[in-house]
């Protein structure tokens, strides 16, 4: 109230008066919700909720941010943390936190399960969809030599001696015979065209580039994730929080500041 210019008068009953009010306001004449006990109370209740003054620093900003928002009984620690540590790790941690709603330790465990299964998914992803390129370039070259196979097999209908032909063109026959059944496998009954299988193995290619990108990325999250949880440790081991041990091929960590 004093910053905000008023001027206070402690009796009684607190009282405050604005700069061009000629008498004070009793806080009593408010109601309840307005008398001394109750805006203790209040002020008690929220004293983590800082004031940031407008013209702070962007750093002094975020380290009152910070500071208000942590849970009580991890206020200690982080505070200690941050003392000791780059301001601006803080800043990543708890911004990230905060932003992922991950300030519960058990959560941000949970989080991580989650970016490692999504890691496997998108190995999985890239392994299935190299295979059905793979895949898709058999199936090209044996249409590519079923059809020509299939234009000697036609062929004969317009053979003065068809014994003669057929001897003479074995190979091809045997050859349109087993890219038929080798076709099957792949379960093709129906000669798609060349335009198709071209684009169908363009989309392919397409979705291995997205799924390598995809991983890539989550990589990404998972290195800074790493970063993010050992900071986090730390922060709740100086609250003396304890942390449960991690197991065996866990996040990598780096740039570390501790």
């Amino acid at each position: 109230m004093k910053e905000a210019g008023y001027e206070i008068r402690q009796g009684k009953y607190l009282a405050f008066r604005a700069a061009d009010q000629k008498h004070f306001t009793n806080v009593k004449t408010l109601g309840a919700y307005y008398t001394e006990d109750s805006i203790l109370r209040r002020l008690a209740k929220n004293r983590h909720k800082a004031r940031i003054p407008q013209n702070a620093s962007f750093k002094v900003r975020i380290f009152v941010e910070m500071t208000s928002y942590v849970a009580d009984g991890n206020r200690p620690g982080f505070e200690h943390w941050a003392q000791r540590n780059n301001l601006k790790e803080a800043a990543k941690t708890f911004s990230y936190l905060s932003q992922h709603n991950l300030l519960n330790y058990e959560e941000f465990e949970n989080h991580i399960s989650d970016l490692e299964a999504s890691i496997q998914a998108a190995d999985k992803q890239i392994r299935q969809t190299q295979q059905a390129i793979q895949n898709q370039k058999v199936i090209k070259k044996h249409c590519e030599v079923y059809r020509a196979c299939r234009d000697v097999v036609l062929a004969e209908k317009d053979a003065p001696d068809k014994a003669l032909y057929r001897k003479q063109h074995q190979a091809e026959y045997q050859l349109h015979d087993a890219t038929l059944k080798e076709l099957a496998e792949f379960g093709i009954h129906k000669l798609p065209s060349a335009e198709k299988l071209q684009r169908q193995q363009l989309e392919l290619e397409e979705e291995l580039v997205s799924a390598k990108k995809e991983k890539q990325d989550l990589l990404k999250q998972q290195k800074t994730l790493g970063i993010i949880e050992s900071n986090y440790e730390t922060m709740l081991r100086g609250a003396g929080i304890d942390v449960p041990d991690q197991q065996p091929g866990g996040l990598i960590r780096e740039e570390v500041i501790s």
